[in-house]
């Protein structure tokens, strides 16, 4: 136990000592505090054009609505209105484009109805000029009722009544809990593949880089190949775990301390969601047991190469097992209830990325849970016992890359 402790210990030390290792972390620190400062970077320098009002003249030279500039105040609160009955068109429409104000609405009779032209500087593809015509037409629509009431003696407290806009509630007749699971469920595949592989990754480079320095010959002559693996397993998946609980408290806080209230769109999110404790342990575990998969898998290949550059190259079966397991899991999450997604939460390779997504999207039963865990279980057990094996044949190797032929030679040997 002392020894295995000595090699998890000597693991950690030298990983996050790496300049590598320092300058990575360093790095996606700032880019979290600076994605979380975004709102506020954008609210420095858009801020007075923000909270500055379009300028808007109404002409109704016709007398259409006969109203005030007051009266469109009252209702258009969100715009600087002018109102004119008698201001010429050719004024109104060299002001825009001396960029003075911002749109001109010249009022018109069509047919006994109201009606007008917007006008502005420039209409493109990218303009919302529609939008706005639909904002300007209500409030028009809503000024032209005013009028109309007034014409007819309507009481103060009806006309009061007509403008209080209609308010409303969006019910769903479905539940929308898992729909909303869903997004966390995306966000969690993608954390735990990145996690697992790379962390996975970091088996293979640890091995091949003390192969490089001699380092692992004093390992072998100090200590049995079982705990070497198993020791630099746990090393890297502590370091692993610990980077990624870093980063995940760096992130939360930045939110909290950078985020203004009114862009907190991610606690809205978060409260309509029905995520318990047990269903965040049990993903943990899920981590662990497939962290555990990968790096016995890539502890291997870290032993059938003699240089650091080589591991890339070694580990591209890997790479391929790992990108087709968790696009298993990505795409059939989609349809967490189908034949296929319950085939990737119990298929070793890609359950750790796809029964995460399952568990919070709501859609997997407790059987399914024990069974894909268990699996995952007996899968690192087997792929433990095979590459201590072939690790203790392949670490002393020096020279080309072992190949899987010769994999096979060693292991029938030990």
């Amino acid at each position: 136990m002392k020894s295995l402790f000595t090699i998890v210990k000597f693991t950690v030390k030298e990983y996050i000592k790496k300049k590598s290792f320092i300058v990575v972390n360093a790095i996606m620190v700032l880019i979290i505090i600076a994605i979380c400062n975004v709102p506020n970077i954008i609210n420095a320098f858009g801020s007075d054009e923000e909270d500055q009002k379009l300028k808007v003249q109404i002409v109704d030279n016709e007398n259409v609505l006969n109203a005030s500039s007051e009266l469109f105040n009252q209702i258009g609160l969100d715009y600087d209105i002018e109102y004119f009955n008698d201001k010429p068109l050719d004024d109104v429409k060299k002001a825009i484009s001396d960029e003075e104000i911002d749109i001109a609405i010249s009022l018109k009779k069509v047919d006994n109805t109201v009606a007008f032209d917007y006008i502005v500087k420039k209409n493109d593809v990218f303009s919302d000029n529609e939008t706005t015509a639909d904002i300007f037409s209500n409030i028009i629509k809503n000024v032209n009722t005013n009028r109309l009431l007034l014409e007819q003696n309507a009481t103060p407290e009806l006309i009061q009544a007509v403008n209080i806009p209609i308010t409303y509630e969006i019910q769903g007749l479905e539940e929308t809990d898992g729909n909303q699971n869903f997004m966390i469920a995306m966000v969690s595949s993608f954390i735990l593949f990145f996690a697992v592989y790379f962390y996975g990754y970091s088996v293979s480079t640890s091995v091949s880089s003390e192969k490089t320095s001699r380092v692992m010959e004093n390992l072998v002559t100090s200590t049995s190949p079982t705990k070497i693996v198993i020791g630099k397993t746990i090393a890297m998946g502590l370091v692993g775990l610990g980077q990624l609980v870093g980063l995940i408290l760096v992130a939360v806080l930045s939110y909290k301390i950078f985020i203004p209230s009114d862009f907190d769109f991610i606690s809205k999110i978060l409260s309509g969601l029905s995520i318990n404790i047990s269903d965040v342990l049990i993903c943990l575990i899920y981590f662990i047991l497939g962290y555990t998969v990968y790096a016995f898998l890539s502890a291997v290949t870290g032993a059938t190469v003699s240089k650091a550059e080589d591991v890339q190259s070694a580990s591209a079966p890997i790479s391929l097992i790992a990108v087709i397991s968790f696009y298993l899991a990505y795409f059939t999450s989609t349809m967490p209830n189908s034949s296929a997604s319950k085939f990737a939460s119990i298929f070793p390779f890609s359950s750790a990325f796809s029964m995460p997504g399952r568990i919070l999207a709501g859609a997997v039963t407790g059987g399914e849970v024990v069974t894909s865990i268990i699996v995952l279980i007996v899968t690192a057990v087997v792929l433990a016992i095979i590459s201590i094996k072939v690790y203790s044949a392949a670490t002393l190797h020096y020279g080309d890359r072992l190949k899987i032929k010769d994999l096979f030679k060693l292991y029938k040997q030990k």
